[in-house]
């Protein structure tokens, strides 16, 4: 009998490794729940800090390449625009008719005052080729099941060098996103709700500035478009200023 007991675990033991998840099929699963060829939205961000709160609204496009162009349309950086190819990022200021373009380090500068840097809204998440990760445990958030799973960076020159994300086990998206420094000290906490029908893309994002501790953004979301052709020109470098 207990040989009998003891096989009977093993077999049990067996079938739960055989239909576990692995951070690879999580972030699989993700990416095709999140997945368009094309998007387009118009958004809110309500900036709070020690000096008050401030709106700005912008509209934003983006391609399946991850090429995305942020234009400012209210608040006192109107007419601002950002353009994100590859891992460079270029910002047009009406003011001065000028282009800058950002180093690797200013991908962490604050976008329109905001908690949101650069690198939350025009990121590149192609997390196989830029972090190494793990499936580190499974917990309730706001009474939703998730999957916890840890990244670490490959390169130095991430905005982000550490990270831990919650991941809807129904939905497959993201609803909490802890970004770490390299040492380890929690910089922010992004939360994510209200998610658009499939494909699935976040309407409401907050932030929580863990070292400013006064700080925090939110950011609304609404007339989302995918797939819908878009002028390739509205990419050129050289000409997105007009």
């Amino acid at each position: 009998m207990k040989k009998l007991s003891t096989l009977f675990i093993l077999i049990l033991l067996l079938l739960s490794s055989l239909s576990a998840e692995s951070a690879k099929d999580i972030l699989d699963k993700m990416e095709d729940a999140m997945e368009f060829e094309t998007l387009s939205f118009s958004a809110t961000i309500k900036n709070t800090d020690r000096m008050g709160t401030t709106t700005q609204s912008f509209d934003a496009v983006q391609n399946d390449d991850g090429d995305t162009l942020l234009t400012v349309t209210s608040g006192m950086d109107k007419g601002q625009k950002v353009l994100r190819l590859d891992d460079e990022i270029y910002i047009y200021y009406p003011d001065a008719d000028e282009i800058i373009r950002l180093s690797d380090s200013g991908l962490s500068s604050s976008f329109l005052g905001s908690d949101f840097s650069y690198e939350d809204l025009s990121g590149d998440d192609d997390y196989e080729d830029r972090y190494n990760y793990e499936l580190v445990g499974e917990e309730t958030f706001n009474n939703t099941s998730c999957y916890r799973i840890k990244f670490s960076a490959k390169k130095l020159s991430e905005t982000y060098q550490k990270m831990e994300m919650l991941i809807d086990k129904v939905r497959y998206v993201p609803i909490v996103e802890e970004l770490y420094s390299k040492s380890g000290r929690l910089l922010k906490t992004i939360y994510y709700d209200g998610y658009s029908e499939r494909p699935y893309f976040p309407t409401s994002v907050k932030t929580e500035n863990s070292v400013k501790k006064s700080n925090k953004s939110e950011m609304n979301v609404k007339n989302i478009v995918f797939n819908k052709k878009i002028d390739s020109s509205i990419f050129d470098k050289e000409d997105f200023a007009w």
